[in-house]
């Protein structure tokens, strides 16, 4: 019995000094953070290329509209601006996935000759004009954070209002 003892008190110190699969331990502890780092810098850097596409797309739009006469076909050419970056806009062009025309909003100040020009999508439905866009992540972070509250479905309203250069 004594030898037994002695046998496992022996095996147990040395257990406790090898550092095999030591490494291995830190790194199955690791792994999971360091994934969702990579999905969460990977959804902000998308996000704010999104954001800085549609930006850079109503600002274009509202500098054609500034230097064009203000009418339907201006107003179409402007919105297809935002929406594909070309005054003619085709199926499936889109700059941005799942933008679309409907999101567009173009208004004026001033009547009945314009003095300002804007272009932007909304962030809500409040104002009537356009439907808002939501960005629409790759990773669901708050899915595998087993947390259903945080979201990086967030609304993207970027818009660009300029002066109305032509006298009428």
């Amino acid at each position: 019995m004594r030898r037994l003892t002695s046998l496992l008190t022996s095996r147990t110190k040395q257990f406790a000094r090898r550092d095999n699969g030591g490494t291995l331990a830190e790194m199955a502890f690791m792994v999971p953070f360091l994934a969702v780092m990579l999905a969460g810098v990977t959804e902000f850097g998308r996000f704010f290329q999104t954001y800085t596409t549609i930006a850079k797309s109503t600002r274009s739009a509202a500098r054609y509209l500034s230097n064009h006469p203000y009418d339907a076909a201006a107003k179409a050419k402007a919105t297809n601006l935002v929406v594909c970056g070309k005054l003619n806009c085709g199926v499936g062009e889109q700059l941005v996935p799942g933008l679309t025309t409907a999101n567009v909003c173009i208004e004026t100040t001033g009547a009945p000759n314009p003095v300002t020009v804007s272009v932007r999508i909304p962030r809500d439905n409040a104002g009537g004009c356009g439907q808002p866009f939501v960005y629409q992540p790759i990773f669901d972070l708050g899915l595998m954070l087993h947390n259903q509250n945080f979201t990086l479905s967030l609304p993207v309203a970027p818009g660009t209002t300029m002066y109305y250069m032509l006298d009428k």
